[in-house]
């Protein structure tokens, strides 16, 4: 399995137009062939900070994802909206035998 973790601080004032992006990229992410969990969440303590998580069955579900025609929607729509973005790609190694994941 193959996942991203991306972290975000939305521009002053941009924290709704930020979560209209989030929500219509993971609406289109979470059907993808190959894509088994796209969630986002908000920071509890700072309503500008965001975090996504992102688990593929593998790189290549992943860079498929990058390639779609709403991941192009999202950088456009969420651009304007980011202060500061990190992202990782990760392989897991450390699988919780608890989650079963269609796919996985």
């Amino acid at each position: 399995m193959f996942a991203v973790v991306v972290t975000i601080e939305a521009a002053a004032g941009k924290e709704k137009e930020l979560i209209k992006a989030l929500q219509g990229n993971a609406d289109h992410s979470r059907t993808e062939a190959g894509c088994l969990t796209w969630e986002w969440s908000c920071h509890v303590e700072d309503a500008s900070r965001f975090a996504i998580y992102e688990l593929y069955t593998s790189r290549e579900a992943f860079l498929k994802h990058k390639s779609s025609d709403h991941f192009a929607a999202w950088v456009e729509a969420s651009t304007p909206c980011i202060k500061e973005k990190v992202a990782g790609q990760y392989d897991v190694v450390g699988k919780d035998p608890r989650v079963t994941l269609p796919g996985a």
